[in-house]
């Protein structure tokens, strides 16, 4: 992924927080400097940024809630209700409460991700063809942000503890970060997954497939669809999509339309789209079930107040996007919890 065009925004918004943190920091003591406040305020966010440390996300939480200070001493100021103004100053108590909230957040995130959940959903789908499937999933592992190691053993297990019938890798499963050694892990881990009909991988936009990488997957009996469709025992049409990233980068992905034309008519259909996208388009076609991931569940509170997560239902039309089992860019999730998808498919 090309970074060149990020300088400048990146830039700015350290310059932005560095300035900020100074004003908040001056407001609690007077006697610190403004200027080199500013400067060391701006170095920090942006090396830490760089770094990916959870120094960004103390620093996010900390100018997040001294806004909402901000703005909840505005409304009081607008009622001019000293009282209140003068109770609120004392539970602010020059920022220190602030300062350990953001801090509680930071240590809350960093325990959050070493804790993956299991969660299950049954669904039911109209066919009368169709016995009962279980179906496995986990998207956006970003292997190398959290210990691949442990991460992959833990990984593993969990699944074979279900047996189910396919495993899906639903996209970012790699990024940016992961060495190559860290990849031949994975794909040495992969295969111990057990299933009855196999492990189908889709990309995602931060591991958009290299030929090497596609190589390496079905080397290691990983079955990649890039913008494919198979039969899963004749009970399933199982398509899987290219990333929707692949259109700015060049490389459009088949329209479902037609994707969903070369599908067996008398099966439902299984949909597996890294991004939850094309939703209204994918209920139109006939698409049973939508499964993606992508948005993290939004990752850090309070983002996932407005990202796509969870289940959802429209005529026949259903749809899983999953928060992930990994996390990205840094090594917190103040959002959700990490997450593998058991599906129990059942027919109505």
């Amino acid at each position: 992924m090309n970074y060149w065009h990020w300088i400048l925004p990146f830039f700015l918004l350290t310059i932005l927080i560095g300035y900020y943190l100074a004003k908040k920091v001056q407001q609690i003591n007077s006697q610190a400097s403004f200027k080199i406040t500013w400067i060391i305020g701006s170095i920090l966010f942006g090396v830490s940024l760089l770094l990916r440390s959870v120094l960004v996300i103390f620093i996010f939480y900390f100018i997040f809630f001294h806004l909402c200070y901000d703005i909840l001493k505005w409304i009081i100021s607008l009622f001019r209700n000293s009282k209140l103004n003068t109770w609120i100053e004392k539970i602010y108590f020059h920022g220190m409460l602030i300062s350990l909230i953001s801090l509680v957040f930071v240590i809350y995130g960093a325990i959050n991700i070493s804790n993956p959940i299991i969660k299950e959903y049954d669904i039911k789908i109209k066919t009368k063809e169709t016995t009962d499937f279980k179906i496995g999933m986990v998207s956006d592992l970003h292997l190398g942000i959290t210990s691949p190691k442990e991460t992959l053993k833990q990984l593993v297990e969990s699944a074979n503890h279900f047996n189910v019938d396919i495993f899906i890798l639903a996209g970012d499963i790699f990024d940016e970060y992961t060495t190559e050694e860290e990849k031949e892990m994975a794909y040495q881990s992969f295969q111990q997954i057990k299933t009855k009909y196999g492990i189908y991988f889709i990309e995602g936009n931060h591991d958009l497939l290299k030929e090497k990488t596609k190589e390496a997957y079905e080397k290691n009996k990983i079955q990649v669809l890039d913008d494919k469709i198979i039969t899963i025992n004749n009970q399933y049409n199982l398509i899987g999509r290219k990333d929707a990233r692949n259109n700015k980068e060049g490389n459009q992905r088949k329209n479902l339309t037609d994707l969903i034309s070369l599908t067996n008519p008398n099966l439902p259909i299984i949909l597996i789209d890294h991004q939850p996208k094309d939703e209204e388009l994918a209920e139109q076609l006939g698409v049973d079930l939508q499964l993606s991931g992508h948005t993290h569940q939004g990752q850090i509170f309070p983002l996932n107040l407005f990202l796509k997560y969870g289940y959802k239902k429209k005529n026949d039309y259903q749809k899983i996007v999953s928060s992930g089992y990994g996390v990205w860019g840094v090594k917190a999730r103040t959002a959700g919890r990490s997450e593998m998808i058991i599906i129990n498919l059942t027919n109505e």
